[in-house]
């Protein structure tokens, strides 16, 4: 058995969906030994077995969610699906298997309904929010789901199916350190990253005391005690009358 869970906000969405006929028309029910299209409520606490449309069960499941209208997600959702190995369920066993996994996942005093819509496998669907507010907040839901599933496997004789590694979830002291590790490395590299600057800083500076040390005066400057060379004696070749080409 194959537990695949999911959230929501709006019984009335998913609960269109259950009762639908299917993208390609593959959700069927039989009722009096007719197939029928759509699905039925198999199984509840609400008294809505038989009921083939949602509104009332999806009503009864939002008057307790708008006890507690802050809580994100309240709707919680589980299909269970045997493998093709497996018999078909009654649904009356579909029923006596959804109260067990309802007891212990701990939602059995939350309105809840299961909808059956095809052969092998069946739709619960939970408002984690009680009739009195109180919140079943669901924490290791597939953990706890899988362990459910297996207890069921057993006492009903059906085949075990591949259970998916749920990793377990890290406690908050673990998560802490990972961050304030992973803080300490981004100090450790901007301090990394300041200590170059100022040794690059402090490189350029000594260049340049260097090189003042070097060339105290800009070029074309008078240095002081340094004579100043003689003029440049500028040679003029003799003038020449232009009309004669004689020497004056």
């Amino acid at each position: 058995m194959i537990a695949n869970i999911t959230r929501g906000r709006n019984p009335g969405d998913i609960g269109a969906y259950l009762h639908g006929v299917g993208k390609a028309n593959e959700h069927v029910y039989e009722f009096g030994g007719v197939t029928r299209p759509g699905g039925i409520v198999i199984a509840s606490n609400l008294g809505m077995e038989g009921q083939t449309e949602p509104s009332r069960w999806a009503g009864e499941l939002r008057k307790a969610l708008n006890t507690r209208a802050e809580i994100k997600n309240p709707v919680w959702h589980v299909s269970l699906r045997n493998t093709a190995q497996d018999r078909v369920l009654s649904d009356a066993e579909w029923a006596d298997m959804g109260q067990s996994f309802a007891e212990d996942l701990g939602f059995a005093e939350h309105p809840w309904v299961m909808v059956r819509h095809g052969a092998d496998h069946v739709h619960l669907v939970v408002s984690r929010i009680s009739d009195l507010g109180e919140v079943w907040h669901g924490r290791n839901d597939r953990r706890a789901a899988q362990s459910a599933c297996t207890r069921l496997e057993r006492e009903h004789g059906l085949e075990q199916a591949p259970r998916r590694s749920v990793q377990p979830k890290q406690s908050v002291s673990v998560e802490r350190e990972q961050a304030r590790a992973q803080g300490l490395a981004l100090v450790s590299h901007r301090a990394a990253q300041e200590a170059e600057r100022v040794a690059a800083q402090k490189l350029l500076e000594e260049h340049w005391r260097i090189h003042r040390a070097s060339f105290p005066y800009p070029p074309g400057t008078r240095v002081p005690g340094q004579e100043t060379p003689p003029a440049r004696r500028v040679f003029r070749p003799p003038e020449i009358d232009r009309d004669q080409g004689i020497e004056r």
